[in-house]
């Protein structure tokens, strides 16, 4: 897949059509259409602002998704939320978090990718996708 391609993807995901998003970026939909069609590479400060909505930006130009980026807005808010959290020494409160919007959304445990179970389970995921217990 082309940058091109992995930049459009990011766009969809974000749903958000070529104007806002080139806007977003300070670009022009004609920009954004050029971009996404391989006629011209994205430029870094392009890439950094885009990267302001929550595009994964080293998946688009290199194609491996970075583990930590937030698919939705809502998403994004949530994973602030955390790391602000974090700097607190409240992590605890993030995975209590996690918890209970999957129990009140009636989401069993199983329900759950392995990532996910993972994480609530204190265990990390080393780069073979074998998960270790966090130390």
């Amino acid at each position: 897949m082309s940058i091109g391609a992995r930049l459009r993807e990011e766009r969809e995901r974000l749903k958000l059509s070529q104007t806002p998003f080139a806007e977003a970026g300070g670009a022009t939909k004609q920009t954004q259409h050029a971009y996404e069609s391989n006629r011209t590479p994205p430029k870094a400060n392009y890439l950094a602002k885009v990267a302001r909505l929550g595009v994964d930006v080293g998946y688009v130009i290199t194609g491996i998704r970075a583990e930590n980026v937030a698919h939705t807005p809502t998403e994004m808010g949530y994973l602030r939320h955390c790391r602000v959290l974090a700097t607190k020494g409240l992590e605890g409160m993030g995975l209590k978090g996690l918890v209970f919007l999957r129990e009140s959304n009636g989401l069993t445990w199983d329900d759950m990718p392995e990532v996910y179970q993972s994480m609530q389970a204190g265990e990390q995921i080393d780069s073979t996708g074998e998960s270790e217990n966090a130390s």
